[in-house]
């Protein structure tokens, strides 16, 4: 069973600032994919939406994580998503390229290349905030795939898939 701050369907359309109390939450030029699945996860750690000025340090309001390797890193189950155990019917997408992946030991780390894009996985259907239209968006899981194999196609770089268990 999944848990959200909010049911995943009724997220669809909104902007970051919906969720997001803090100055961040209105600046459209960044990458809001990690800190929208934090808002709706409950994700707190690492790099946060009110840990980036003293002034909303102060503030009373629950922070979010806003880098997507954090949150692959926290995850205790995780590996490619040709991989993904049957069991895991729900749990958070990644994509990255390749080359910002690193196994030290037996232990597959993300690094901190700046192509990467996380979601949420339920059942064959993706929730993720689409930075270029502002919102939050649903997609299948095939779908997801292929807006990604697309946006992140570069020579010499192959775009691959990985999941992580909820933490």
């Amino acid at each position: 069973m999944i848990h959200t701050t909010v049911p995943l369907a009724d997220a669809v359309g909104k902007h970051i600032s919906h969720f997001c109390p803090f100055e961040l939450g209105t600046q459209d030029d960044l990458n809001h994919c990690a800190h929208l699945v934090s808002h709706l996860m409950g994700y707190e750690f690492g790099s946060t939406c009110k840990n980036r000025t003293w002034a909303e340090k102060q503030r009373p309001e629950k922070g979010a994580t806003i880098r997507v390797n954090e949150i692959f890193n926290q995850c205790l189950d995780r590996g490619a998503w040709a991989d993904r155990p049957a069991h895991l019917s729900s749990c958070l997408i990644f994509v990255t390229h390749k080359s910002n992946m690193d196994r030290p030991g037996h232990l597959l780390r993300m690094k901190d290349g700046s192509k990467k894009h996380i979601g949420i996985y339920v059942a064959g259907t993706v929730w993720h905030y689409s930075n270029s239209a502002d919102k939050i968006v649903q997609d299948t899981e095939m779908g997801f795939m292929r807006t990604f194999e697309r946006a992140y196609h570069l020579p010499g770089e192959t775009v691959t898939f990985y999941y992580g268990a909820f933490l």
